[in-house]
């Protein structure tokens, strides 16, 4: 039997929210070792909330991915990952981890500035889900999106991108993400 792995995490104070016009609101994301990673979630901002979810080649991959999908109409044609560092705040299984990463937009300059991310929490997953949020809100501020102005005009954010027939049917455990998924 394949190993599965998955986590379901609501928003709540514990969460140190990214600076910024966008926020995580929840997030879920399911992992094993017999078929791609999936990820659902759902981002605050701009007096709204913006849904999507993904496929990658892991949860962290997927949710990036995501939140790609989510924030899509402010991110022009995207963004690179420049770079993407997990590393542990003390020592034990009980220590948090901080990710940082960097993002540059597709369509900048290869020599423009990357903005970084940073997270901290206990789940590497929302850590690495904090870092990347932190460094768009920050690549959009530089950038002075007004997102507010600009969320009107994006219209509805629904998820464009299906999932696998097959996969998206995959296991009894995943009731909620085939239903988001339909």
């Amino acid at each position: 039997m394949p190993s599965t792995a998955s986590a379901t995490v609501p928003a709540t104070s514990r969460i140190v929210e990214p600076a910024g016009p966008f926020a995580i609101e929840q997030w879920a994301a399911q992992s094993s070792n017999s078929r791609s990673s999936r990820a659902n979630l759902t981002i605050r901002g701009a007096g709204r909330l913006w849904p999507a979810h993904s496929a990658g080649n892991g949860p962290v991959d997927a949710l990036m991915r995501a939140v790609d999908m989510a924030l899509a109409p402010f991110l022009d044609e995207g963004l690179e990952l420049q770079s993407y560092n997990v590393h542990a705040t003390g020592v034990g299984h009980d220590t948090a981890a901080a990710v940082t990463v960097s993002v540059r937009s597709k369509s900048a300059d290869p020599h423009a500035p990357a903005y970084p991310g940073r997270g901290v929490h206990e789940n590497i997953l929302e850590a690495s889900l904090l870092a990347y949020v932190d460094a768009i809100n920050r690549l959009l501020l530089h950038g002075q999106v007004d997102v507010e102005a600009a969320a009107p005009q994006a219209g509805p954010s629904e998820p464009t991108e299906r999932l696998d027939e097959a996969d998206s049917r995959h296991g009894q455990g995943e009731a909620l993400l085939d239903l988001y998924n339909r």
